[in-house]
């Protein structure tokens, strides 16, 4: 007898999908933040990122110069990962100091040092040698606003997102995107909408992002992600950043 035809596999829905890749985003920024909790020179470079650009906003940076700034620093943070990759790798491979594990670790370092090296001539060859300092200060920064606004909101973006990792790793709850304090989502979204009125002074526009970050925020509290003060802090904070990087800076 012929046999009975067996239903084929179904195919994975996008909804599985949608959440493993939102799982491997999860996963990655919790490898950002397990190293900035466990590697004081993580911590070190976190902080000159932000001192750096900070400074950014103060300087007439064109675009060449300001992407080579980011590369400089996307790659420091990048070796020093990959310096705690080794390290751990090197500690459950061998637990005595074995003088093989002991070359790749320094080798491993020396990447690091190496990174931080060039990112110091960047930042001598950019920031002085092209008289960055002390001969476009002089530039009213509102003009400087105006003229590059992509500036102010790539780097009032990277300060949110460093200030969120750095309270992630402090209170050491939920995910990096899920769960924890502050609120990510509501911090980005309320920042989006702020930045939005200061860019636009659209009253319309600015209502619609407003609508469009209570709703995300919203959704994240409807779905048992974070709570009310996880997603009122996370919301403050969006707005104090980017309310402070545009009051100053313009």
């Amino acid at each position: 007898m012929p046999q009975p035809i067996k239903n084929k596999p179904e195919k994975i829905e996008n909804n599985n999908t949608q959440n493993n890749l939102f799982m491997s985003f999860n996963c990655a920024i919790q490898g950002v933040i397990y190293t900035f909790k466990t590697q004081r020179s993580m911590r070190i470079h976190f902080l000159i990122a932000l001192i750096v650009l900070i400074i950014c906003l103060f300087v007439n940076l064109d675009r060449t110069d300001f992407i080579i700034v980011i590369s400089a620093i996307v790659l420091v943070m990048l070796t020093e990962i990959l310096n705690t990759v080794v390290e751990h790798v090197g500690n459950m491979v061998s637990k005595k100091n074995h003088p093989v594990v002991k070359n790749i670790k320094d080798m491993a370092a020396g990447m690091v040092l190496l990174t931080s090296i060039y990112a110091v001539i960047v930042g001598y060859l950019i920031f002085f040698k092209k008289q960055y300092f002390g001969y476009n200060m002089t530039i009213p920064v509102l003009i400087k606003v105006r003229e590059a606004p992509e500036y102010v909101v790539i780097i009032c973006l990277a300060i949110l997102l460093i200030l969120i990792i750095a309270g992630k790793s402090f209170f050491g709850k939920g995910m990096p995107l899920r769960g924890g304090m502050p609120s990510f989502h509501s911090a980005f979204a309320f920042a989006v909408a702020t930045m939005t009125a200061f860019i636009t002074r659209d009253v319309i526009l600015t209502g619609m992002t407003l609508v469009i970050a209570v709703i995300v925020a919203e959704s994240r509290y409807r779905e048992g992600i974070h709570s009310k003060l996880e997603i009122v802090i996370g919301a403050i904070v969006g707005i104090l950043i980017t309310t402070l990087m545009f009051q100053v800076f313009s």
